[in-house]
């Protein structure tokens, strides 16, 4: 279960380092959103970093034109969200 825990953490980390500001500053329905939107893409892009959530991000920004259009969507709307 720590491993699902990092790919969710590590979703919801990628959308603030990102976007440069804080996870904290995004509600809950949107960091569940971003959750749902990205985890898949922790797993497939990240499996061998998902033991450490600095990891799996760095990996994850490292591969972000790579991130499925779901993902993507989520990303766009959590930095309009933070800019806001």
């Amino acid at each position: 279960m720590l491993v699902s825990f990092n790919a969710a953490l590590a979703a919801v980390a990628l959308i603030a380092a990102l976007g440069g500001a804080d996870a904290r500053e995004l509600d809950a329905s949107m960091k569940q959103y971003v959750i749902v939107s990205c985890s898949d893409d922790a797993y497939r892009l990240c499996p061998t970093s998902l033991g450490s959530t600095s990891d799996a991000v760095a990996c994850m920004k490292a591969k972000r034109a790579q991130l499925n259009q779901t993902c993507r969507v989520a990303y766009d709307k959590v930095v309009n969200t933070l800019r806001q």
